[in-house]
């Protein structure tokens, strides 16, 4: 039988948490080498990072390998009044972070907007992935009204191998990601992945 979104949700969040430290670290380090190994790293100049929060897959190797190799690192910023997401710049230190909306930390709002339109990737975390690229978030909406602004960016979800789930619930307004960056490696969708139920 499929579970609800909020069962789902609840089982892998848990799975997450769950997670002995050092154990995290490993999986974690395996999984941003999967998203540093792909071409679309390495073409990118702008990169869309997150900051993990409740057993998320870590992102501080990106971020650090990003202001190695001179990219542009950005950084979402909740506005619950307008349920989306500004993005700004952000030099990859703890430094440029506040406690934001729900508990994230997020970039300064003092610090400098970029356009979505000047993101070559985006690093998407999740509670779930399918292998038709969707996934499921915590339910806020904000990635999925964020990823269409992104027309040109490619979208790689970071998350566990037991993240990914043979088919997720599917809503009309889903975008799919192009590729899953997990500790088991980094798996492709098929650009046609049917957005349909």
């Amino acid at each position: 039988m499929d579970l609800s979104k909020q069962e789902l949700r609840r089982r892998m969040i848990a799975a997450r948490q769950a997670l002995d430290p050092a154990e995290r670290a490993r999986l974690s380090g395996r999984a941003q080498r999967a998203v540093l190994a792909a071409p679309e790293w390495a073409r990118a100049r702008t990169v869309l990072l997150y900051i993990p929060v409740r057993g998320e897959v870590d992102t501080a190797a990106l971020a650090a390998a990003g202001r190695q190799a001179g990219k542009r690192l950005l950084l979402p910023r909740v506005e619950r009044a307008e349920r989306g997401l500004r993005l700004h710049r952000w030099d990859g230190t703890p430094e440029q972070l506040v406690r934001g909306a729900y508990g994230i930390p997020e970039p300064r709002p003092d610090l400098p907007q970029e356009d979505p339109r000047a993101v070559d990737l985006v690093v998407v975390p999740g509670v779930a992935f399918d292998r038709r690229g969707r996934r499921l978030g915590y339910g806020g909406g904000y990635y999925d009204r964020l990823l269409p602004q992104l027309a040109r960016a490619a979208a790689i979800g970071l998350g566990y191998g037991f993240q990914l789930v043979e088919r997720l619930p599917a809503e009309a307004h889903d975008v799919p990601l192009d590729a899953l960056a997990t500790d088991l490696g980094l798996t492709r969708f098929p650009a046609s992945a049917d957005p349909s139920p």
